[in-house]
C-alpha cells in the first residue's frame, strides 16, 4: 500500500525543529566551491577556471552552478542563468517555488566512467544541449562538456537574452582551463553510494527502549523491513519476517529489524493517536510471535523512508556498516523468501569479501 503517513511524519519532525531542511554536508562543501572562480574537483580528477566575464554574474546570482549525478554518471556539474527580475523573485518567495522553472542552463560537465557513456544518448541530458563534446579520457574515466541549450528563452526580456548569449559565448574558455588527474574511480563511486544509502536512526523500540543505528555494527547484514499499523491486518506479513529472523539466529551474523512507519518516537509526538498506533503495533507484532526489534519512526528515518520507498510493505539489506545493499524491495514475500535474499546477500557483500581477503 501507498505510503500515506511519511509526509505528515516529516510535518511532525520539522514542527519539532528535528529535521535540517538545508543542504547537507558535501552539499554545502559543493557550493562553496563552485561559487569560487578556481573551481577543484580533484576528488574525481577535475580542476578548472570559470571564464573572468562570469564574475559579475556570478557574485550576484544571476549565474547559479549546482552539483548533482544521474544513476549512470559520477558527477554533473551544471551552470545556469538565473535573471535579475527572477532571481529577485526568488529571494522575496513567501511560498514553496520549483527553482528549476527559473534556470536556463548554460552549460554541463558529464563526468562518467567510459562504459557508462552510451547511458548519455538515452537520457534527457542529451536532448537538452545540441553541443556534447568528449573533453577528456583517462583511466576509464570520460569528461564530457554539454552546452548549446536548445530550450525555450522566450520568457526572458530581449535585454536578458543578449547577457544569457554573452555568457554562454564563452564557455570555450571554461573547457581550455580545464586540467585532469588519476583518482580512485572505485573508491569514490563506492562512497557516493554509501553517502547516499547509509541508514541512520536514535530512536527506540515499541516498548519504548533506546536504539541507535549502531546496531548494524554488531552484525555482518541485517534485514530492515518496512511496514506500518495502516495495512493490518489486512497485509498481515510480520510472520513472514519471525521465520526469516529465526533462519538469521541460527547464522549468527545476521540479525532483522522492522520500522513502523506510522509510529512516531516519543521525541516527535507523545499524543494520544500516536500511542495509540504504537499499541497495534504492539498487538500485531505479539500476535505474529515476533521477537526481533520493531522501532519507530525518527526523522532520520522519514527521510530515508521517502527517498525509497513508494509503497510498504518493503525492505533493504542493510550491512555492519550501515549502508543499504542489493536494492530496495517493495510487495509481500513469504519467509522462504526472505531467507533466499539474505543467503544471496551473503553471498555477494559479506563471503565474497572474506573469500578476497
Amino acid at each position: 500500500m501507498k505510503i500515506k503517513y511519511i509526509a505528515l511524519m516529516l510535518s511532525a519532525v520539522m514542527a519539532f525543529g528535528t529535521f535540517t531542511t538545508g543542504c547537507s554536508k558535501q552539499e554545502s562543501t559543493e557550493e562553496n566551491v563552485l561559487n569560487s572562480r578556481e573551481v577543484d574537483f580533484s576528488d574525481i580528477g577535475l580542476k578548472y577556471t570559470t571564464p573572468e566575464s562570469w564574475q559579475d554574474y556570478t557574485s550576484t546570482n544571476n549565474i547559479y552552478p549546482y552539483a548533482y549525478e544521474e544513476s549512470y554518471t559520477i558527477e554533473n556539474i551544471r551552470y545556469n542563468y538565473i535573471t535579475p527580475d527572477d532571481w529577485e523573485t526568488i529571494t522575496s518567495a513567501t511560498e514553496t517555488f520549483v527553482l528549476n522553472d527559473y534556470l536556463y542552463p548554460i552549460c554541463e560537465i558529464v563526468v562518467i566512467q567510459t562504459d557508462n557513456a552510451s547511458s548519455l544518448k538515452s537520457g534527457g541530458l542529451y536532448t537538452t544541449f545540441s553541443s556534447r563534446e568528449l573533453i577528456y579520457e583517462n583511466n576509464g574515466v570520460s569528461y564530457y562538456l554539454f552546452s548549446d541549450y536548445v530550450g525555450s528563452t522566450r520568457k526572458m526580456s530581449t535585454e536578458d537574452v543578449e547577457t544569457y548569449d554573452e555568457i554562454c559565448a564563452v564557455v570555450d574558455e571554461l573547457a581550455e582551463s580545464m586540467t585532469f588527474t588519476d583518482f580512485d574511480v572505485d573508491a569514490y563511486v563506492e562512497s557516493k553510494y554509501a553517502e547516499k544509502n547509509t541508514v541512520t536512526f536514535s530512536t527506540e523500540t515499541l516498548d519504548g527502549e533506546e536504539i541507535d543505528s549502531s546496531i548494524f555494527a554488531e552484525y555482518d547484514l541485517t534485514l530492515f523491513y518496512i511496514w506500518g499499523t495502516y495495512i493490518y491486518p489486512d497485509v498481515d506479513n510480520l510472520g513472514a519476517l519471525e521465520e526469516a529472523f529465526e533462519y538469521a539466529k541460527e547464522l549468527g551474523n545476521v540479525n532483522v529489524i522492522g520500522v513502523c512507519i506510522d509510529a512516531p518516537s516519543s521525541k516527535l509526538d507523545t499524543s494520544s493517536e500516536a500511542l495509540e498506533i504504537v499499541e497495534t503495533a504492539k498487538a500485531a507484532a505479539e500476535e505474529a510471535g515476533v521477537q526481533f526489534d520493531i522501532i519507530k519512526l525518527d526523522g532520520n528515518l522519514a527521510t530515508f523512508v521517502q527517498d525509497n520507498f513508494e509503497t510498504i510493505p518493503a525492505f533493504t539489506m542493510v550491512d555492519s556498516e550501515g549502508v543499504a545493499r542489493g536494492g530496495y524491495y517493495e510487495g509481500i514475500y513469504g519467509g522462504e523468501n526472505y531467507i533466499t535474499f539474505i543467503d544471496a546477500a551473503l553471498e555477494q557483500y559479506v563471503y565474497t569479501e572474506d573469500t578476497a581477503e
